[in-house]
């Protein structure tokens, strides 16, 4: 589709059912990507919160339990790829097209097998996009919500390739030390130029930087810039979903039943802070 609003959230964690209350009061789409399990010990959502998510936003896979491509022999990752899919579409349901590789760790074999396994496309951490480029099996990103410094984002720029493209986005970002002025004039310059914001992040890393009200700031902005019909998920982004009404219509509906549940605003952080992965 055109210039639009997206947004991804990784890992499957509890606390994506708080998110997506926020995301659907400002009737913002969204992908969740989600492991069955994570090896790293974070809880991860039942099949009853998965579903009554799916009633509003798309999910897609993270693998089977969280696994990073690059640190197994590859029959063992397209493994955690194949099950993951197969689980998820139990819990579920329906098929699952999108898939998002943990940590970040894309190598050659991790995208055959993604391509494998029957996938329709892949998402990556590459940031400082705002177009979704040509690889789907490599869909980009255009910043994290997290408060990296300037030094960490300079060195993903660096390490992200395609240097000119993302020279224009880098610039502006680089130009404000408040990573919170850094997000809306990225997302101001996008929508001036039609082009697209792609947000990305984790609900548990939201709670353990305290960040819930920065993320209704920057919902607030981006519903004030985007349409509804332009305020997207990660398919509809890659023009692999049709862009409809009736979305935002079930994403209001999926924020009332989300919100209905105990763990909405009572989950507390029981994990303690681990390494966060790169921007």
């Amino acid at each position: 589709m055109s210039a639009c609003f997206t947004t991804s959230w990784d890992d499957g964690h509890p606390l994506d059912q708080r998110l997506a209350e926020r995301l659907a009061r400002h009737g913002c789409g969204a992908t969740f990507y989600v492991p069955l399990r994570n090896r790293e010990g974070r809880p991860v959502m039942t099949g009853l919160e998965l579903r009554a998510l799916n009633a509003g936003f798309e999910i897609g896979s993270h693998t089977l339990d969280h696994a990073y491509a690059d640190r197994m022999p590859p029959s063992a990752w397209a493994q955690q790829v194949i099950e993951g899919k197969r689980a998820l579409e139990d819990q579920l349901g329906q098929a699952v097209p999108g898939f998002c590789y943990p940590g970040g760790r894309v190598t050659p074999q991790a995208v055959a097998s993604v391509r494998a396994a029957g996938f329709a496309y892949a998402r990556t951490i590459v940031n400082l996009h705002t177009a979704p480029g040509d690889d789907l099996f490599r869909a980009p990103t255009t910043l994290q919500l997290f408060p990296h410094s300037r030094a960490v984002l300079l060195r993903n720029w660096l390490r992200g390739g395609a240097l000119g493209a993302r020279a224009g986005a880098a610039a502006v970002a680089m130009r404000h030390g408040d990573w919170r002025e850094r997000v809306l004039s990225l997302m101001r310059l996008a929508r001036a130029h039609d082009a697209s914001f792609h947000l990305w992040g984790h609900s548990w890393e939201i709670e353990q930087q305290g960040l819930w009200t920065d993320l209704e700031t920057v919902l607030r902005e981006a519903a004030g810039l985007y349409p509804p019909s332009a305020r997207c998920s990660n398919a509809q982004w890659l023009g692999l979903a049709p862009a409809s009404p009736a979305v935002h219509l079930a994403t209001q509906a999926a924020s009332s039943s989300v919100a209905g549940a105990p763990i909405v605003d009572a989950c507390p952080l029981p994990d303690p802070p681990s390494r966060r992965p790169p921007c």
